[in-house]
């Protein structure tokens, strides 16, 4: 028996050197396939729409190592993350793209966009009561959860067709807010931004903003609640709301007896039909609230919000000076642009 293993040993490796020597049967291309062999349609979507042309890996499979293992998360669906990064796509790269190519900046989004953008189906839910939505790391890698919500649209029964597909859009757009947060986070760290910003609302920022409603947060001079966690989330909220709430923008929205204001901001006895953007009624209806000391009862602003409005008008336009200056993006041209891209995407 150790002769016959003996000699099988020897034919084998003859075997080997033989093989290894008939180079002219050897091909160039590799003969392993299994790469192309486990690829589905999305993986080829997202190979010719993404890696491709902007040089970023999507990772939506399930992955331990991409997720911290004290939380419970899941994949998203197939359907979500196509869903999502169609939206992806042409409501956020291929805006930023021509938004700074006009702006004299075409390198912008190959430079500085993330190259690793992981989806994740659930949100994850913090020991302290929060939700984490999205995170960036480092510049080079966004995660963003939550994924098999995307876009959801709770319709009350009765729209008619064009209003259900207005009420898509505008979840899409909305949608993205997090995305743009994140991307926020990697341009400021990447160029500062005008230290002023942090003395506007000096003294307001607080650990317990998840204990603030978004509209009181308004009050105090702040977009949204996390925004008063701190400077820097102050910052890229303002971005972030600028550019998910771009809905309406091109063609403006009719709200019916809206309350008049004057130039001062203050409201007057007046109503009237206003046509608006999304951005537009954020800011017109900053901060009211209801005033039951007149009859009938109508909204009203205090002095003080009214003051703290004015200071947030003051970081928006820090804001948009800090895009446009530094980056070469117009953000009032770029809700134009997702407009526009989410109407042609849902049609």
């Amino acid at each position: 028996m150790k002769n016959i293993y003996i000699l099988l040993l020897m034919s084998a490796v003859l075997f080997s050197f033989y093989s290894c020597d008939k180079e002219d049967e050897l091909r160039d291309e590799s003969v392993v396939a299994y790469d192309k062999a486990l690829q589905n349609e999305l993986d080829l979507w997202i190979y010719e729409h993404l890696t491709k042309p902007y040089n970023v890996k999507v990772k939506y499979k399930w992955d331990d190592s991409e997720v911290f293992n004290d939380f419970h998360v899941v994949p998203p669906t197939m359907e979500k993350a196509k869903e999502f990064l169609e939206a992806y796509l042409n409501l956020w790269i291929k805006t930023y793209e021509e938004e700074s190519v006009v702006g004299g900046n075409p390198e912008f989004m190959y430079k500085f966009m993330p190259k690793l953008l992981v989806l994740i189906g659930s949100p994850q839910y913090n020991a302290d009561g929060t939700t984490t939505l999205g995170l960036a790391e480092g510049g080079k890698k966004v995660t963003i959860f939550n994924v098999n919500k995307f876009a959801e649209v709770d319709l009350f029964g009765g729209e008619t067709p064009e209003q259900a597909l207005d009420m898509k859009r505008t979840a899409v757009v909305k949608s993205f807010h997090t995305l743009h947060h994140e991307f926020g986070h990697i341009l400021h760290q990447t160029k500062f931004y005008p230290d002023e910003f942090k003395e506007i609302s000096k003294g307001k920022y607080t650990g317990n903003w998840m204990d603030i409603s978004n509209d009181d947060a308004k009050k105090h001079g702040f977009i949204t609640a996390y925004s008063m966690s701190e400077e820097n989330e102050d910052w890229v909220e303002i971005a972030a709301s600028m550019l998910s709430l771009a809905s309406h923008t091109n063609e403006p929205k009719l709200h019916m007896d809206l309350a008049v204001k004057d130039n001062e901001g203050n409201l007057t006895s007046q109503d009237a039909d206003m046509y608006l953007s999304d951005w537009d009624f954020e800011l017109h209806f900053w901060g009211w609230e209801l005033d039951f000391d007149q009859s009938p009862v109508r909204w009203k602003v205090t002095p003080e919000t009214l003051e703290n409005w004015k200071k947030f008008h003051s970081k928006v336009e820090m804001v948009t000076t800090y895009y446009k200056e530094k980056w070469g993006i117009d953000m009032y041209s770029m809700q134009k642009r997702i407009d526009t891209a989410v109407t042609e995407l849902y049609n």
